[in-house]
């Protein structure tokens, strides 16, 4: 048996708390503003009890800023990701970009300045396809699931058909829609995503969204697959309709950009990464007509 509570600081930095009977993990850790807030959170639930991991998705600055708080919070905690997310944080360049979009979700949240400690991050433990971390009688598998990031990694646990997923399977904006967040592949995030699809979840843990289960989850898993292909079926029409990359990125923003998905992420950010997803669907669709 386990729970999932939403422990997050501040919308759009979602953190979620997994409890077992014999041990308790926090997958992903928001922005940095609010990170004092999300432990605050975590320390109500967990009453005294350890926390033993901290599990990265992946390396971004909405999912990652508040592990430093985590840890100076619980020092026997250890923060796990892949050993790409390793690389990117031990980069100058990477740590301010991520201080850069943390203070602007600061500013548009009114928390700014905050406690910036984003020098501090770095990962106690990498994990890679295989590998097993254990709750005591939950044993979660990680599943490596590039696409989004070459660093997303997911977890499975067998024996609850539980996926704990990363964001290169979407993002739930409501309404049937979930939106694509592939940044470096359409066909290295869609391997990854039918991966993740066959593993057969009857519930599955979505970024920023939440627990869904039973029928929710594998019509969220039905609908990730149908909305990650349409997106290249869209670019491939608007292409022979001659359209551009800058008119096929106005069509995306304008149906993926809406209220759901304005509530978990700043506009900013999701124009940044349409700056990188636009492109990469033009080049992937043009080289597979060549």
């Amino acid at each position: 048996m386990y729970t999932i509570t939403d422990v997050s600081g501040a919308p759009g930095g979602e953190a979620f708390l997994l409890e077992t009977e014999e041990g308790c993990a926090l997958i992903d850790s928001g922005f940095a503003f609010c990170a004092e807030r999300m432990a605050a959170k975590i320390r109500e639930r967990l009453c005294g009890r350890p926390l033993r991991y901290v599990l990265l998705t992946h390396s971004h600055y909405d999912h990652a800023s508040g592990s430093v708080f985590v840890r100076d919070e619980w020092p026997d905690v250890q923060i796990v990701g892949s050993a790409y997310a390793e690389k990117i944080f031990a980069k100058p360049s990477a740590r301010a970009v991520m201080r850069e979009m943390n203070d602007n979700a600061a500013r548009l949240a009114g928390a700014y300045p905050y406690d910036d400690r984003i020098d501090r991050l770095r990962l106690d433990r990498t994990v890679s396809e295989g590998d097993v971390l254990s709750l005591g009688p939950m044993k979660l598998e990680t599943v490596e699931a590039p696409g989004h990031t070459k660093c997303c990694i997911a977890f499975w646990c067998e024996k609850e058909k539980l996926l704990i997923s990363c964001e290169t399977l979407g993002v739930d904006a409501g309404g049937g829609l979930v939106v694509p967040c592939y940044l470096v592949g359409y066909g290295l995030a869609m391997r990854s995503i039918k991966k993740l699809a066959a593993l057969g979840a009857e519930a599955v843990l979505v970024p920023h969204r939440g627990l869904f289960t039973g029928k929710a989850c594998r019509n969220f898993i039905e609908r990730a697959v149908y909305w990650n292909q349409e997106a290249m079926r869209r670019v491939r029409d608007g292409l022979r309709a001659g359209k551009t990359a800058e008119m096929l990125a106005r069509e995306f923003k304008a149906l993926f950009y809406n209220d759901v998905t304005a509530s978990l992420q700043p506009e900013k950010a999701f124009d940044l990464n349409l700056s990188y997803m636009i492109p990469m669907l033009v080049r992937e669709a043009q080289d597979q007509k060549e």
